[in-house]
């Protein structure tokens, strides 16, 4: 299976349309990645919902894991709610790919905390360091660190336009990742480039879109000095200034997202976690 990311229309709210370009290698499905599966220490709902109104509210800061299978068009809702609903429907898909990141992170803190380790566990963190593109474990443990979900939301609003793009209407695909690949399960775009039809990656569901993009700017060499950062800091205000490579737009894509962050208060659901009462027991 391959798909990159390539040209991403970028829906801003109340600034227009901005188009930039970003590319990423094909996606691993790997041993480690099955072992190290945080999805099956946490109770989590598969959900599909028919209209705005199956989206379950969020009221409070420990969230309910439900992975939606699919999503619905909030193109007609009043802006305060097409917002509201847009996180309620977003946001426990970045919690449960960033609680993913965290069982990896600390089971290589573990390992490396181990005089030895099993043939098995070798191989994991072999598998792990291919994956993410690393040379040694303390690059491997950068890669590992995710970022505020300030910033998640502020591209996810901006790329999707607040949930309203058809690319992620039809195909829970939160970034606008292109297709290049006929066996890739992909829906055809409505543009044309240099006169191909495109596609566009269609995702089973928005943990998937969601896992994708920290793949992303876990393994690509552009967002080094983002990964260096955000081992520093939580700032997101700090951290976007290290986006530039993002974006085409450069400068001005790191303007939009701090206006995206600070406009829409974003930075209250950096500390939202999924609830512990879903956590399975040992």
């Amino acid at each position: 299976m391959v798909k990159i990311f390539n040209i991403r229309i970028l829906s801003i709210y109340l600034m227009g349309f901005l188009t930039f370009f970003t590319f990423c290698d094909s996606r691993q499905n790997i041993r480690a990645e099955k072992q190290l599966n945080a999805l099956e220490r946490i109770t989590i709902q598969k959900k599909h919902i028919v209209t705005y109104q199956d989206i379950e509210p969020i009221n409070d800061s420990l969230v309910k894991p439900i992975d939606y299978l699919n999503v619905v068009s909030l193109k007609n809702l009043p802006v305060k709610e097409k917002k509201q609903y847009f996180i309620d429907l977003i946001l426990p898909a970045i919690l449960i790919a960033k609680e993913e990141y965290k069982e990896r992170l600390e089971w290589v803190n573990h390992a490396e905390s181990l005089d030895s380790l099993s043939s098995d566990d070798q191989q994991i963190l072999a598998d792990l360091m291919k994956t993410y593109r690393a040379k040694t474990v303390d690059d491997l443990k950068l890669r590992l660190i995710t970022h505020p979900t300030s910033i998640v939301l502020a591209q996810a609003s901006i790329e999707s336009g607040w949930g309203t793009s058809r690319f992620f209407v039809e195909a829970d695909n939160v970034f606008g990742v292109w297709s290049f690949n006929e066996t890739d399960p992909r829906i055809p775009s409505l543009s044309t480039r240099n006169g191909k039809h495109m596609y566009l990656y269609k995702y089973n569901s928005l943990s998937e879109s969601i896992d994708d993009y920290f793949k992303l700017l876990a393994t690509r060499s552009p967002f080094r000095a983002f990964r260096n950062e955000r081992a520093k800091t939580n700032d997101p205000f700090k951290l976007v200034e290290y986006l530039t490579d993002y974006s085409e737009l450069g400068e001005e894509y790191v303007t939009a997202l701090k206006n995206q962050i600070r406009h829409n208060k974003f930075t209250r659901y950096d500390h939202y976690r999924i609830d512990p009462a879903y956590f399975k027991k040992n």
